[in-house]
């Protein structure tokens, strides 16, 4: 067994919402907005998912942010950022007449890093608001609204989440273990300064703080949550391994004031696995025996013994849950069961580092698991699956991993994690089988670099992965799209237009297709006429003949999530970078709004079937969705011209609707 001391600062770990304080009577702070939720700039409250609409001063839709009630907004479409934002003062914006204050939305180049606007609020104050992070789940600010305080009726709480998963409560693998390090989110939550992470060495952390605490109360017994920190808008606490497990009640009080109880749900065990872009899912914090991370260029070997970091393996009642060092006794009480690539791993241990809250849990990688840079993990415990992550494995020792199939590689990752931002390429083929449907689709966009040093979304082949809250490609991750002029498709059949929507996204229906490509395939050619962005430039794709057949279909019409469900196919085409995609998923209603929750698989060509592991199918909840296989024909070219990264890919894809019980 491996030793169990974690040899790195835990604050490396916690999430924070930093705030600060500006002249008295001002209100200053950061918030983040999921998609659906709003913001009150004078009293700092957030309001999520069905309850947001109307509330607070401005709203975050994911595409736009819109004032609310009679609030407006004034853009300085800023290219400084927070020189600007510094610079602006209350007697600045007060100077500006009212009339310039509008109640149109913020949207395209004003939804960007570092613009800058001012909002006359609801209150009759002047507030400047700084964006400092947005993707179509979520935007960042920062704000200081003049003349405002906190609010008077006390903190108020919006979610209680796992603090390295963020499951959303709703979801059927929602749940805080005792024991487990969990973060409230809110407002009035804490003194706006900015959080300090707390040292658990003796005396241990504390259960009061800058005059906040926690309580919850689950079938008549309170318990007082210790605290890593707190701020306005967000604090972290450790759940007492005291607490029962039932559906209970959580309140938070700060300076004297109390907030109405909010429901927590409290499951034996309910473990979030850490990951490197802190995000929920991606690439896991996954350590060697020596505590190096596990990356693209160290991949983990099957067979070898690795270590998974996170928080929630359960109740530890040897421990007080607030001083380092805690006892580290292997909870084998606690049923455990970890998947990696699908396939059941021996766990060694599973239990507390020697840091209040945070847990590890020593597994040996399984011998026969199918290598690549994102090979799915997943723990279970009872009815709770843990977020999925992913690991790099390779199968020999020292090189990079590579994914064949999809034509990756961990040193292109490597490389291009390394970068601030990349420059990117795609043109796409698709052709639908069922339902008949021939498409085509270019993407020209600058892409944060997180997005492959995180390999958010992308599963190896014998890999699933859960996308939560939002299975879109991008995730938390900003972009912005480059104008590449006019692109036409040309092939055997003819010459089509692509439309472009927003910037940078081209698609278009193409007229009908030949019934069979032939055994050479159909060869289409990208013609770009270039852009202010883009040159010029031609590139092709190549659909293979004969099509995919998806030959147990019908027997998919109903998936039973606990039990799995088993794909097979048909498909005689060939060549080193063909490789088939499952994807599923559906939208779920919650307390917090409508929630679409999908995974990804990726298996060989040559496999000719796939299982949907247990594990994957119950994360999703109980609903009508969709599920469809799709054979991929991938081709990777080196950087070329403006492009860090260049793909082209041809699909053909089976869609249906399907039950999820």
């Amino acid at each position: 067994m491996l030793s169990r001391h974690r040899n790195h600062c835990l604050a490396s770990a916690l999430v924070a919402i930093a705030l600060s304080t500006s002249a008295r009577g001002d209100l200053s702070g950061s918030a983040t907005l999921a998609r659906i939720a709003s913001l009150d700039l004078d009293t700092g409250a957030i309001s999520i998912g069905a309850s947001a609409s109307g509330e607070g001063d401005i709203l975050f839709t994911g595409t736009s942010i819109n004032p609310q009630g009679s609030a407006g907004a004034l853009n300085f479409a800023s290219q400084t950022g927070f020189v600007e934002f510094d610079s602006l003062t209350q007697a600045g914006l007060s100077m500006i007449t009212l009339a310039n204050y509008s109640q149109a939305p913020l949207n395209g180049g004003a939804l960007a890093v570092n613009d800058v606007f001012a909002v006359y609020t609801n209150g009759d104050h002047y507030a400047k608001v700084l964006i400092t992070a947005v993707s179509i789940d979520s935007v960042s600010l920062r704000y200081t609204t003049y003349g405002a305080s906190a609010p008077p009726g006390g903190p108020t709480i919006a979610q209680v989440q796992n603090n390295y998963s963020f499951i959303l409560p709703g979801l059927p693998n929602y749940g805080i273990a005792p024991g487990s390090l969990f973060i409230i989110q809110g407002s009035g939550l804490g003194t706006p300064l900015p959080p300090i992470l707390q040292s658990s060495a003796a005396p241990g952390l504390p259960e009061s703080l800058n005059q906040t605490s926690v309580s919850v109360t689950v079938n008549g017994v309170t318990t007082v949550p210790a605290l890593y920190y707190t701020s306005a808008t967000q604090l972290a606490a450790v759940l007492p391994s005291t607490t029962p497990m039932g559906a209970g009640t959580i309140t938070v009080t700060y300076n004297g004031q109390t907030s109405a109880a909010a429901p927590i749900q409290v499951v034996q065990s309910a473990l979030g696995l850490d990951t490197v872009y802190g995000i929920g899912t991606g690439r896991g914090v996954i350590t060697d025996s020596g505590y190096s991370l596990i990356g693209f260029t160290h991949p983990a070997q099957p067979g070898q013994t690795v270590i998974l970091w996170g928080s929630g393996v359960g109740p530890d009642l040897s421990n007080d849950d607030r001083t380092y060092p805690m006892n580290q006794n292997n909870l084998t009480s606690i049923p455990m069961q970890v998947y990696i690539g699908g396939i059941s791993a021996n766990v060694l241990y599973r239990g507390r580092s020697q840091f209040p809250g945070v847990d590890q849990v020593d597994v040996v990688i399984p011998p026969n698991v199918l290598t690549g840079c994102f090979v799915s993990i997943v723990a279970v415990s009872g009815s709770i699956v843990s977020n999925t992550v992913t690991l790099p494995v390779s199968a020999f020792n020292g090189p990079p991993c590579t994914d064949a199939g999809l034509s990756y590689s961990g040193s292109q990752f490597q490389s291009l994690a390394a970068k601030t931002t990349v420059e990117v390429g795609i043109i796409t083929v698709g052709e639908g089988l069922s339902p008949s449907a021939w498409n085509a689709g270019a993407i020209f966009q600058v892409q944060e670099s997180g997005l492959y040093g995180s390999g958010y979304g992308l599963a190896s082949e014998g890999s699933c992965v859960v996308m939560s809250p939002a299975a879109n490609t991008e995730g938390p991750f900003q972009s912005y799209g480059l104008d590449a002029g006019t692109i036409a498709v040309t092939w055997p059949g003819g010459l089509d237009i692509l439309n472009e929507l927003p910037v940078g996204f081209y698609l278009g229906s193409l007229t009908a297709g030949p019934p069979d490509p032939g055994p050479q395939g159909i060869q289409y050619s990208f013609i770009g006429t270039g852009g202010k962005d883009i040159q010029p430039f031609s590139s092709g794709v190549t659909l293979e003949s004969p099509p995919l057949s998806w030959t147990n279909q019908g027997a998919d019409t109903s998936v039973t999530r606990s039990q799995g469900a088993v794909l097979t196919w048909a498909d005689s085409t060939s060549g080193e970078l063909n490789d088939i995609e499952i994807r599923g998923g559906l939208v779920t209603n919650t307390a917090g709004g409508a929630i679409p929750v999908g995974f990804v698989c990726h298996a060989p060509v040559t496999a000719g079937s796939f299982a949907i592991p247990p594990s994957i199918l119950m994360a999703l909840p109980a609903g009508s969705g969709t599920l469809s296989v799709a054979h991929l024909f991938n081709a990777l070219y080196p950087a070329n011209g403006p492009f860090d990264l260049f793909q082209a890919t041809g699909r053909v894809v089976f869609s249906q609707s399907v039950t999820y019980n």
